[in-house]
Formats: structure tokens, C-alpha cells, sequence
């Protein structure tokens, strides 16, 4: 719920920030876009592995980071549901206020004919020019037939224009007709949209509670076998000890090497062009592509309590992405293969040096680069291994700055 909370926040904030529906629309469009692209992701790989659910720590995994997919959108239709009501509250207002000034105009329009009738009228039963100039003629004096001529041009003036006006304000009423219509076809669809994601709504809440009683089931059938899995989950962090200490002698001997090269005593020197490419690797925090094509993070940077056994505490020095069969491995940035190893339970690892940067690409199988070659971002460097007992196929990533681990969702593109 804290990450549907965040979410939340994050709406609120973009509709505050900028007033304009549409923007907000949009920015929630596409984290919706993201939810469900997330979700039949999982779904793909959940079927892949639900023949060891019953006894496969990854599927619980994945079944977990479901949950959490589905109440993050189950929250994004609500609040889509409550952006439209607003939208369909602020059309009503519309419609009104235009339902208003059309009839203002028909009021209007009304006076502005009857008036022009009773010109036209009058002019019919004066229509003879020679009553007009009789009219002048018969004037006392040279002033007043003056006047009298100016009055009958203002007069012919009058009438053009109220014609002109009568036309104007006609074509004004078909203009908030036309308008009047738009909104309620506007008001029609919003309706249908609300329909529909209500619709979506239940079906995503009927999901959610068939995946939370699989949950509790995968849960209860895991803590009966609690020697086993915690054994499992000793190995694994046996594993990620081994690989934590490995990867720092390597960066204390990569700052070694290049302390000997400037002769200095203290500080990691680089190279210009190694200070180049670690300032650009920086500049595209949030902006690397992943490691993998297809990928779901199934297990978050840093301490975790275990879904299975709440007593039960792990921390994680980067991420566990869940992958296709097959998958194949490729750099997030430009760099240097600076190490290729072997853990034991964790597979073959490489990894690249980025500056003062690295990056950590552990679980695979198949290794394609060399060490000391130079790849570049989406290079692909090798194969993801699969776990046929447990039908886990899962790449663990990492980012270093010298010994400090940091936090991969960070620096993934829309990953966080």
C-alpha cells in the first residue's frame, strides 16, 4: 500500500503543479500503461513457473510484485474514476451556462426582431420615395429639411444594421448550439470511460483476491517446509557475502592501479577519459537502459523481511530481475570489462568499469566478452542462467561508486 500511496501523491501533485486536465491525464495514463504492461509481464511468467510454486521461493516472488501491480492500478482506476467525475461535473456547469446564454440570445434575438418588424412595417406603409421628399419639402425651413434628411439616412442605416445584427446573433445561437452539442456528446463519452474503467475496476479487484488467496495458500505451503527454504535462503546470502567481497577487492585494486598511476596516495584518480565517461554515466542517473530486453524486479534494493518468515531479514546490494528462458544480458553503459568470475551459487559474473563506477551483472551462464574489451550500452554480454528445478530465470544487478553500493531502481529508466 506504501508504493499505492506514493503513487497517490505523485497524482495529486502533477494536478496541482499544473492545472490542465489533459497533462494530468496523461501522466497517469502512462504509469497505468506501465501497470498493466508490468502485469501480463508477471502473468507470462508466473504460468512459466507455477508447476514449483509449491516449492519455489521465486514464484512467491513474482506472485508478491503482482499483488502490488494490481492494488497500484486498482488505485489508478480510482483515481482516473474521480478525475473524470470532476470532468463530468465541470461539463454539466458548461452545459448549463450555455443552455443560459443561448436562451439570453433567443431573449435578444426576439426583441430585435420585433423591433426590425415594426421598422419594416413602417417603411412599407411610407415606402414611396415621393412621400419622402414631401416629407422634406414640406419643412419650414432649410434647417429642418436638413435635419429631416439626415434623420431618413440614419433611419436606412438603422435598419442595415439591425438586419446585420439579426444575422450576427443567428449565427451566434447555431455556434452555442454546435458548442451545446459537442459538450453533451463530450459528457457522453466521459460517461462510458467511467462505465468502463469501473468495469475494469471490479475485474482487477476480482484478480487481486484470487492472487491473495494463491499468496496466503504459496505462503502456508512454504512455512511447512521452513528447514528447507531457510536453508536455501542461507545459501543465497552466503552468495551475495562472497560476491560483496569479491567485488571490493576488485575495486580496491582497480583504485590501487590507478593511485600507482598518478602517484597519489589518497582519492580514486582517473584519467580524463575516464572522468569523461564517469560524468556522463552519472549524467544519465535515471536514464540507463536495463540489462535486459523483457525483465520484472522481484527483489528490491536493500533490507527486506521475507514475505514467508516475518523473522526472517535479508539485504539486497542491488535488484533480482525476473527474465525469459534465454535471456540475454547486455551492458547499461559504456565501459570496460574490468572482471569475469564465478560465484558459487550465483553463477558467472562480469563486471564494468564505468569510471569511477561499476556496474555488476551476476547469474549467468553464458559469458560473450572478454576481459579488458571495451563494450557499450545494450552490447550484449551474455545469457541469463535458468533454474529447471525451481523455473526461475533471474539476473542479479548492481551499481558501484568505489565502495559505495547504490540503489539500481535509481538509475534504470522508469525502474523506481
Amino acid at each position: 500500500m506504501l508504493k499505492a500511496n506514493k503513487i497517490l501523491l505523485y497524482i495529486v501533485i502533477v494536478l496541482f503543479a499544473n492545472p490542465a486536465f489533459t497533462q494530468s491525464k496523461k501522466a497517469l495514463q502512462e504509469q497505468k500503461e506501465k501497470l498493466e504492461k508490468d502485469i501480463e509481464y508477471t502473468n507470462k511468467l508466473l504460468e512459466k513457473t507455477k508447476k514449483n510454486k509449491e516449492k519455489s521461493l521465486g514464484y512467491l516472488n513474482a506472485l508478491s510484485k503482482q499483488l502490488k501491480n494490481r492494488e497500484d492500478l486498482v488505485q489508478m482506476l480510482n483515481i482516473e474514476i474521480g478525475l473524470i467525475d470532476k470532468q463530468i461535473q465541470k461539463t454539466k456547469i458548461k452545459i448549463t451556462e450555455t443552455q443560459d446564454a443561448i436562451s439570453a440570445k433567443q431573449d435578444e434575438l426576439k426583441k430585435i426582431e420585433e423591433d426590425y418588424a415594426k421598422m419594416i412595417y413602417h417603411a412599407s406603409k411610407n415606402k414611396n420615395s415621393y412621400d419622402n421628399w414631401v416629407f422634406i419639402f414640406s419643412s419650414r425651413s432649410f434647417n429642418q429639411a436638413y435635419k429631416r434628411l439626415k434623420y431618413l439616412k440614419q433611419y436606412a442605416q438603422h435598419r442595415k444594421m439591425q438586419a446585420v445584427l439579426i444575422t450576427n446573433i443567428k449565427e451566434q445561437l447555431l455556434q452555442k448550439v454546435e458548442s451545446l452539442e459537442n459538450q453533451k456528446n463530450y459528457l457522453q463519452q466521459d460517461k462510458e470511460k467511467k462505465k468502463n474503467l469501473i468495469d475494469d475496476k471490479k475485474e482487477e479487484v476480482k484478480d487481486l483476491e484470487v492472487q491473495q488467496a494463491e499468496q496466503e495458500e504459496v505462503i502456508n505451503k512454504l512455512q511447512k517446509s521452513e528447514k528447507y527454504f531457510k536453508k536455501e535462503m542461507q545459501k543465497q546470502q552466503q552468495a551475495a557475502k562472497l560476491l560483496d567481497e569479491k567485488i571490493r577487492k576488485i575495486i580496491e585494486e582497480e583504485i590501487r592501479k590507478a593511485r600507482a598511476k598518478k602517484k597519489t596516495k589518497d582519492g580514486f584518480e582517473l584519467t580524463p577519459e575516464a572522468k569523461a565517461l564517469s560524468d556522463s554515466f552519472l549524467e544519465n542517473k535515471g536514464k540507463l537502459p536495463w540489462p535486459l530486453d523483457k525483465g520484472l524486479i522481484v527483489q528490491a534494493f536493500g533490507k527486506q523481511t521475507n514475505a514467508v518468515f516475518k523473522d526472517v531479514e535479508t539485504h539486497n546490494n542491488g535488484v533480482d530481475i525476473a527474465t525469459d528462458k534465454g535471456a540475454k544480458v547486455r551492458a547499461v553503459f559504456d565501459g570496460k570489462i574490468s572482471r569475469i568470475f564465478l560465484i558459487k551459487g550465483a553463477g558467472k559474473v562480469i563486471l564494468i568499469n564505468h569510471g569511477e563506477y561499476f556496474s555488476v551483472y551476476s547469474g549467468l551462464k553464458e559469458v560473450s566478452v572478454k576481459l579488458g574489451e571495451k563494450v557499450y550500452a545494450k552490447e550484449e554480454i551474455g545469457v541469463v542462467i535458468t533454474d529447471e528445478n525451481k523455473g526461475k530465470t533471474q539476473l542479479h544487478f548492481e551499481i558501484w561508486k568505489n565502495y559505495d553500493k547504490q540503489d539500481p531502481s535509481l538509475w534504470l529508466y522508469k525502474a523506481h
